[in-house]
């Protein structure tokens, strides 16, 4: 017996059946035992969370599940707890199990763990009929040795005896660490079930600027999905999925598919951050002196859009680092009339002194986050790289509305922005400073709505740029000319399914995922 036990296809398994391989019957389970989950390590005799609760479970005083390095090893691990024997002095055994069988085969099977100098033949399984006297069951493989084997295998101890009472004993003869986990005692020989296919999840996990809907499929028909929201372990006993999962805040979903007579899935995990940009943020503001963003990245302050940044700093200050010349850009959006602009920047040199060339850094503003007017277009020459020069005070129109840095063109180096400064206009009617606005007409990388249905929208900062629909063998299912920001995209009439939206602007190309609808 190998490693693994050999996933039997279920086409390959009806077809040995026709032909009396299995003599008219087919594997059944005796017995079973996941171990649950427990909340913590658990002493044998504390621990509740048992999958079979008909039998005896005993172990000396040391001996616990675990919470921990559950068996992801190998194929159709349960995960969860598993049963720490790592001393000659720890036991398990189980009391009680019913093997009667008029079947000629009856095997015993379990997930084992082990260290990379051990192969499995200092793991012991016993078998009783009267707790008195023991018969050691001998293990069908023989796992290797060596860096890298360490970690979980499939193992199988054949011919346990069919008793309606029997003891079954685990131990260990050596001070290596074995842990055991999904424990199966069979009639016949075991076959390895298929697993379920990971969920996936549409849009996927990401920084949002408003609350998303959620959608979870797996492509193994029939399965049920069942999900949880606080970052926590689903179970079969967590929410089933059913339809769409509204997500207006920051969470970690985690989802789980199962099927009868298949392994559960793979755990998928997906975090949301729904940055709240109804909350505004009054500016006038100095960056460096905004507790939101010591020590994290300006693209999560509530009221900013941006592509494409580099990391921030964690010297108390907001220094917004851009790395990708034509796609790097930090876009604000204001709620009332502003009256003039102000910022510091620095340039960045990779090591030498002629490593930064070719800056090309402009300030634009707008009134719809399409179309921009240049405020100031700064290069090599006009930025210090051994210090921060203020630029400004830039007088902005009374209708502007978004305001946009963007660093156009960069043979080497890149720049970092601080100390962003907006007044309000003095003769604003609106009374108070300048906030950022409502988030319905920000500009949005992504499409949406995203899975969409008949129409489709895509906000890019342009003032145009072209759409093509393409599907997953690379043809072309629609082209859009000359879009503007606000404009709805047909896609009445496409078919179904899951494809790629290129878009070409004037500063490249952007490629994004769109799912199509029924």
């Amino acid at each position: 017996m190998v490693q693994e036990i050999t996933r039997i296809k279920k086409g390959i398994l009806t077809i040995m059946m026709a032909f009396g391989v299995f003599s008219g019957w087919a594997q059944h389970v005796l017995y079973e035992e996941n171990m649950g989950t427990p909340a913590s390590n658990t002493f044998i005799q504390d621990y509740t969370g048992w999958q079979d609760t008909t039998v005896l479970y005993i172990g000396n005083g040391t001996c616990d599940v675990r919470s921990s390095s559950a068996s992801t090893g190998y194929g159709g691990a349960s995960g969860g707890g598993n049963i720490m024997i790592n001393d000659t002095m720890k036991w398990f055994q189980i009391s009680g199990l019913n093997t009667t069988s008029s079947r000629p085969i009856v095997n015993l099977y379990c997930g084992l763990r082990k260290s990379s100098n051990e192969n499995g033949s200092n793991f012991r399984v016993e078998f009783s009929t009267d707790s008195l006297v023991w018969v050691q069951l001998p293990m069908s493989d023989t796992l290797p040795t060596g860096t890298g084997t360490a970690g979980w295998y499939r193992v199988c101890f054949p011919n346990l005896p069919a008793h309606p009472h029997l003891h079954v004993r685990f131990s260990n003869l050596s001070r290596s660490e074995y842990r055991l986990d999904d424990i199966h005692i069979t009639e016949g020989e075991e076959i390895v079930l298929e697993t379920v296919a990971t969920p996936t999840c549409t849009p996927a996990g990401g920084t949002y600027f408003e609350s998303q809907q959620v959608e979870i499929e797996c492509e193994t028909a029939g399965a049920d999905i069942y999900y949880t929201l606080d970052g926590s372990t689903p179970t079969l006993q967590s929410d089933r999925y059913s339809s769409a999962i509204a997500i207006d805040s920051s969470h970690t979903l985690k989802a789980i598919a199962a099927k009868e007579n298949m392994y559960n899935s793979v755990i998928l995990t997906a975090q949301y951050i729904i940055i709240d940009t109804t909350s505004l943020v009054v500016l006038p503001f100095d960056m460096s002196n905004n507790s939101e963003s010591v020590k994290s990245e300006l693209k999560y302050l509530p009221g900013f859009r941006s592509e494409k940044l580099g990391a921030s700093y964690a010297d108390g200050s907001a220094k917004f680092e851009s790395k990708n010349a034509g796609s790097a850009s930090l876009i604000a959006h204001l709620d009332s009339s502003p009256g003039s602009l102000s910022f510091d920047l620095k340039g960045v040199k990779g090591g030498t002194p002629a490593s930064y060339s070719g800056i090309l850094f402009i300030v634009c503003e707008s009134a719809n986050g399409t179309q921009w007017s240049t405020v100031t277009t700064l290069n090599e020459t006009d930025i210090s790289t051994t210090g921060y020069t203020n630029f400004g005070a830039y007088t902005l129109s009374e209708d502007t509305r978004y305001i946009r840095w963007l660093l156009a063109a960069a043979n080497s180096g890149n720049t970092q922005l601080n100390n962003i400064v907006i007044t309000k206009r003095q003769n604003s009617e609106d009374g108070d400073d300048v906030g950022i606005g409502e988030p319905d007409r920000a500009p949005s990388p992504d499409p949406h709505p995203n899975p969409a249905q008949n129409f489709f929208q895509w906000n890019l900062c342009y003032e145009s740029f072209n759409v093509q629909l393409i599907d997953l063998a690379g043809r072309k299912t629609r082209i859009w000319k000359d879009v503007h920001y606000g404009e709805r995209l047909d896609i009445t009439g496409v078919a179904p399914g899951c494809y790629m939206i290129k878009g070409d602007t004037p500063n490249g190309t952007v490629t994004k995922k769109l799912i199509v609808k029924p």
